[in-house]
């Protein structure tokens, strides 16, 4: 980190990494970035600054149309895996009721085909992702029991520490860098440097140093200022990779009997 921080992030995070140095640590980061559709300006945008800033970064990717396009253009970005972000991102809860693709009444076994056959469009498509991100980080008891009968190995959803979650390896999002009510927008940053602190804070007292916090974009969704903002941090905190943090190795594609 640089020696003299910048005002925003010397007022709201100083004083707290400065104990954390004293105990010999650093904060242990990643970065997921979802809803990736396909090649897009901003998600070029997106993967230059992973570039410039040495970021690895983890993709989770929609099985739509361009998904073929997509992984073409990220296998010649040695820091970046693609994940799996759902079935087909498309919401099917009740009105008022939230947002999820699983609903209450889904079955275990439909759950358990449908991420099969997502899976095997990923495989078709080039790749061979292990991690699952639900569509708004929303964990239903189905998912969580059809993923060990599935290709994947690990599961990422929203402000849980990392561990295992219904047999599944687990590593979760912290830091949202945008807002969501009434439109997408960067969320500030003393709010966000002020959840950070926090979840600093957390780890420090519990003596969990090596608890990753995860940084949490969405590249479509992003205005000038998100885009500051992250060039900001980057330059200031390394990111840890995924597979780094969990063990998990990237695999080739195999062929999935349907």
């Amino acid at each position: 980190m640089p020696a003299r921080l910048p005002l925003a992030f010397r007022l709201a995070l100083g004083p707290e990494l400065r104990l954390w140095a004293k105990a010999g640590h650093a904060p242990v980061l990643w970065w997921r970035d979802d809803d990736a559709r396909g090649p897009t300006g901003p998600l070029e945008q997106l993967l230059s600054l992973a570039r410039r800033r040495e970021a690895p970064l983890t993709l989770a990717a929609i099985a739509g149309p361009h998904l073929t396009d997509l992984v073409r253009r990220v296998e010649t970005e040695p820091g970046v895996e693609i994940a799996v972000h759902g079935f087909r991102h498309v919401n099917r809860q009740p009105e008022g009721r939230g947002f999820g693709e699983i609903v209450e009444g889904d079955e275990v076994e439909w759950v358990r085909s449908q991420l099969r056959a997502t899976v095997m469009a990923f495989h078709r498509a080039g790749v061979a992702p292990s991690l699952f991100v639900p569509p708004w980080n929303n964990l239903r008891p189905q998912l969580l029991e059809a993923l060990p009968d599935s290709p994947l190995s690990a599961v990422s959803g929203f402000d849980q520490n990392a561990g295992v979650t219904g047999g599944v390896a687990r590593l979760d999002a912290h830091l949202d860098v945008l807002r969501w009510k009434d439109g997408a927008r960067f969320r500030g940053t003393w709010k966000f440097l002020s959840r950070m602190r926090r979840l600093l804070k957390q780890r420090r007292l519990a003596g969990q140093w090596n608890q990753p916090i995860g940084l949490l974009t969405h590249h479509l969704d992003h205005d000038h200022a998100t885009w500051l903002f992250l060039e900001q941090f980057l330059a200031i905190f390394p990111i840890r990779s995924r597979a780094d943090l969990m063990g998990d190795a990237p695999a080739e594609p195999t062929a999935l009997s349907a």
